[in-house]
């Protein structure tokens, strides 16, 4: 009987590229959030409950949630093609 062999180490250089891919994605999502929540409620008369308040409050979270979104999707892709190798 012989033994199988284990899933193969990942390399130090392979995490640390799917690192950078991953704060890439989180500084886009995360740069367009900051321009939804600061930059547009900002144009013009600034109040809450303001039509450009409105919008910029929900543009910041649709890219708040979409960079999450992002991110899950991502590593569960990666983690099906690490399972298959």
């Amino acid at each position: 009987m012989t033994a199988e062999s284990g899933p193969a180490a990942i390399d130090l250089r392979e995490l640390l590229r799917d690192g950078k891919r991953i704060a890439a994605i989180l500084l886009f999502w995360g740069t367009l959030a900051l321009i939804g929540f600061a930059g547009i409620p900002n144009i013009g008369y600034y109040s809450p409950g303001s039509i450009l308040w409105w919008i910029g409050n929900m543009l910041g979270w649709i890219f708040v949630i979409t960079g999450i979104a992002s991110i899950l999707i991502y590593t569960i892709a990666r983690g099906i093609k690490l399972s298959r190798q």
